[in-house]
Parts: C-alpha cells; sequence; structure tokens
C-alpha cells in the first residue's frame, strides 16, 4: 500500500472537518461527496500517478489551493505522511569497538580477583549454628 499511485487529489469539507482526498475517478467522488452532503468538494487531475506525498506536495504549489486553510491542511497532512515514511525505518547507533584485551591485562584482572577474594575470606565471619 505504501507505493499506491492516484491520478487525482482534492480537498473536501463536511460540516468541521477538512480532509485531503486521494482517487483514480473524480467523478464518482465527488457525486459520492456531494450526495453525502459536503459543502466543498474541490479535486484536480495530477499530471501522472504520483504517490500521496508527491501528490501533496504537488498540491501545496497548485494555484488553486493557495489560501491560509488549505495551505495549513496540506502541511499537517505532508507531516503526516513524512512520519508514516520513517515508520518503518530503525536507527542504529553504530559506538567504537572496544580493542581485544591484551595478556597482561587478563592477567592483572586475574590476580585482583585473588586479592579481593582473599580479603573477603580472611574477613569473613562464620555463623556459628545456636544451641538451646
Amino acid at each position: 500500500m505504501a507505493n499506491q499511485t492516484f491520478k487525482v487529489v482534492g480537498i473536501t469539507v463536511h460540516g468541521d472537518s477538512t480532509k485531503v482526498r486521494f482517487t483514480d475517478d473524480m467523478v464518482r467522488r465527488i457525486k459520492q461527496f456531494t450526495k453525502g452532503g459536503a459543502t466543498r468538494c474541490d479535486f484536480i487531475e495530477l499530471p501522472s500517478e504520483m504517490t500521496k506525498l508527491e501528490a501533496l506536495k504537488y498540491m501545496a504549489a497548485h494555484a488553486d489551493f493557495q489560501s491560509p486553510a488549505d495551505q495549513a491542511t496540506i502541511a499537517d497532512y505532508i507531516a503526516d505522511r513524512e512520519k508514516e515514511a520513517t515508520k518503518g525505518t530503525v536507527k542504529v547507533k553504530v559506538s567504537k569497538a572496544k580493542a581485544k584485551p591484551s595478556v597482561e591485562s587478563i592477567k592483572a584482572r586475574a590476580k585482583k580477583a585473588k586479592v579481593e577474594a582473599s580479603e573477603e575470606a580472611g574477613t569473613e565471619e562464620t555463623a556459628q549454628p545456636v544451641t538451646e
């Protein structure tokens, strides 16, 4: 569905709801919206089949949709489509690869662990069972 293309784009108004509409059959959609009670049905034919994002950008530059309200509606739809287009991408943060430890550093860690273990064993108190 992401690569679906359309031949016609326009703006419809139903009461307080203004929406951008995409279709391939302008006549059918205009009849459908006017029968449904739309107070405005402005459609234009695109110069070629376009995706929704391409059609919105074309529509934003078209002379029929230059009113501030139309431009705001189109800008909202463009922002939504761009956000939706990046929805499936994953950002990966690349960190520097750690250097492999040297033999000396491994031996030093082993000695440190041995010293810590012997210190804990020397200061550790043994629990005596309580007899009653």
